[in-house]
């Protein structure tokens, strides 16, 4: 195994393993919230706004853990094309490799 498939690899890890972070913490977020606006949600004079601010309470944490899987796999996607430009580099003959072979013929 290359060290540019290692990389990618431990790229692919990390990306996933943020993700799915972000939607398991999300979900804990979500359901400890709910009980406090639950409780609150059942006092007749302020009900009303309570379920309000649950909805944008949970809008705002839907939308802040979206935007961390977004960028995670915006930079996934940078870090490839990276490692690509890296396999590209590697796997390309350079001027002194061939001047070591003797293709070089304009130094002859």
């Amino acid at each position: 195994m290359t060290d540019v498939k290692r990389w990618r690899g431990l790229k692919d890890l990390v990306r996933d393993a943020v993700e799915q972070g972000a939607s398991a913490v999300e979900r804990v977020h979500l359901a400890t919230a709910h009980r406090p606006f639950s409780l609150l949600a059942q006092i007749p004079a302020i009900s009303e706004p309570v379920r309000s601010m649950q909805q944008i309470h949970d809008t705002l944490v839907a939308t802040t853990y979206q935007t961390v899987r977004t960028v995670t796999r915006a930079v996934g996607d940078v870090a490839e094309l990276a490692l690509d430009v890296v396999e590209s580099a590697a796997n390309s003959p350079t001027k002194s490799d061939s001047t070591k072979r003797g293709e070089n013929k304009s130094q002859s």
